[in-house]
């Protein structure tokens, strides 16, 4: 790794509080009381400052879409493999389409055990076809945290504890892609944001460029680079001003060299924003790949994402990774799907919203699979899971087990052209668990003693791994990447 280029591109180079590190590599972390920054905000930018990080790029560049579902979901529409026994001590019983009068799995349980009317059956569909895996132990042993502050700042930065002064995922990623020249300064929406600001953007310690910080979208893809889209000017005074920067621009004066640039970049923004919005109808959107003609229906359908909140900003935020190969990184949430913290009326409430995001899901990997885009990852997972029993007010408390989905193009299919990406497969189920009782009443489940587990903290080890990274343990208090390859103890008998 080119260490000056590596300061360069973080802003850092020329800082005092750097000299030390660079004169033998002593004494960072020790200047660390001394300026008042503690030596947890300091492990990214240490491991990077020092060249060790290990960085290879790919074959293959990822693009990944990043869903947090805020406020902690719970694990059953994604594993009802415990339901029995949780609802013979559970102090209120769930429905008879889950756990029947005598005992059984009722029928709203699926084969693979996935909760039906909480969009199971898409869940059951994605599998089948390699669309979808489904991890089932996100399982945290190391600083066991069930508040949702440390636990969303572990999970999107990979490092345990909830310090606000230490970088983001996504911001480690670009200052160690753009230190490799593998983003340029030309690089268009590199990183995106549909949910604001988002604790995977956090800076840190990390002084990035311009070009690295999160563009902010939103569903419409409504174009913040686009002048009269603020209302302030007239179309009239917008071509004044254009016919102006032209003229600054002609003039030849090297003074104004940024400022040309600057016009240059905001008119090609323009345009590329406009003709991406163009392809976002859904007149335009592929056919379904799945599509079975009949003799009554032999004209094949068009995907057509739900319309709702969340199906057009994922929409939006497929055909932006599709049509834009710069796009490294978007951070999408789960805005317009309801909130997670389910303490009360779960029953109720739970099913549609993870239907809705499961049917969202769906339409996305088929999209990205007609388009040929296997390189596109998309994570969906919480702050942490939650109790398995109904409280008194037939709700979950917080807990810790939750589900890993990850989303993409079946690689395998005939329509894909830009090759998948080592390390993870698609299509299977992986970790098993045991309902566990503590207490009088509380019930939660954890994996077997011989089930594969993965760190919530892990998810970052993997994508950091997807990128380039080659160690990126250094970066996650030694945490490795998801086994999506040869986990052990997969599940196999779903009818048991």
């Amino acid at each position: 790794m080119k260490r000056r280029n590596l300061l360069k591109s973080m802003g850092l180079f020329g800082s005092a509080a750097l000299l030390p590190s660079m004169m033998g590599g002593k004494g960072f972390i020790a200047n660390a009381g001394a300026t008042g920054i503690s030596q947890r905000s300091l492990i990214n930018a240490r491991a990077t400052v020092l060249g060790e990080v290990n960085y290879v790029k790919p074959s293959v560049m990822p693009q990944v879409i990043n869903i947090f579902l805020y406020g902690g979901p719970s694990e059953l529409g994604g594993n009802l493999s415990n339901i029995r026994e949780i609802n013979a001590d559970s102090p209120n019983k769930y429905g008879t389409n889950l756990v029947t009068n005598n005992g059984e799995f009722g029928g709203d349980v699926t084969a693979n055990h996935f909760w039906r009317n909480a969009g199971g059956s898409v869940m059951e569909s994605m599998i089948a076809r390699g669309r979808l895996t489904v991890l089932r132990t996100l399982y945290r042993t190391m600083d066991d945290s069930r508040a949702h502050r440390p636990s969303i700042f572990s999970n999107l930065t990979g490092l345990t504890g909830e310090e606000d002064d230490r970088p983001g995922l996504a911001t480690n990623i670009g200052a160690i892609l753009a230190a490799n020249n593998v983003i340029s300064e030309d690089a268009l929406f590199p990183f995106v944001t549909f949910e604001g600001d988002s604790v995977v953007f956090n800076r840190g310690d990390l002084l990035t460029s311009q070009n690295l910080k999160p563009v902010s979208l939103d569903r419409n893809l409504n174009n913040p680079y686009r002048r009269r889209d603020n209302g302030a000017l007239s179309e009239e005074q917008d071509q004044v001003i254009e016919a102006l920067a032209q003229t600054v621009a002609n003039s030849g004066n090297s003074a104004y060299a940024k400022v040309n640039e600057a016009f240059a970049k905001r008119r090609e923004i323009e345009v590329f924003i406009n003709e991406l919005r163009d392809r976002i109808s859904n007149n335009e959107m592929p056919f379904d790949p799945d599509f079975v003609p009949t003799e009554d229906n032999p004209d094949p359908n068009r995907l057509q994402y739900p319309d709702t909140n969340f199906g057009r900003r994922l929409r939006a935020a497929v055909n932006l990774v599709i049509g834009n190969p710069d796009t490294a990184f978007i951070s999408l949430g789960s805005g317009g799907l309801g909130g997670w913290d389910d303490h009360d009326s779960a029953q109720e409430d739970y099913p549609g919203k993870l239907s809705n995001l499961m049917n969202a899901l769906n339409i996305a990997a088929k999209h990205l699979e007609a388009e040929g885009k296997a390189n596109v990852m998309i994570n969906v997972y919480g702050d942490f899971g939650r109790n398995v029993h109904l409280n008194g007010s037939m709700g979950w408390d917080h807990g810790n087990n939750q589900n890993l989905f990850t989303v993409g193009a079946n690689p395998n299919a005939s329509t894909i052209t830009t090759g998948t990406m080592d390390g993870y497969q698609l299509g299977k189920i992986i970790g098993k668990t045991e309902r566990y009782f503590e207490g009088s009443v509380r019930q939660y489940t954890r994996p077997t003693s011989d089930s594969y587990l993965a760190q919530p903290f892990a998810v970052a080890s993997t994508i950091y791994k997807y990128f380039g990274i080659q160690n990126p343990e250094i970066l996650t208090d030694n945490i490795a990447p998801i086994d999506f390859v040869t986990p052990p103890n997969e599940w196999a008998n779903p009818n048991s």
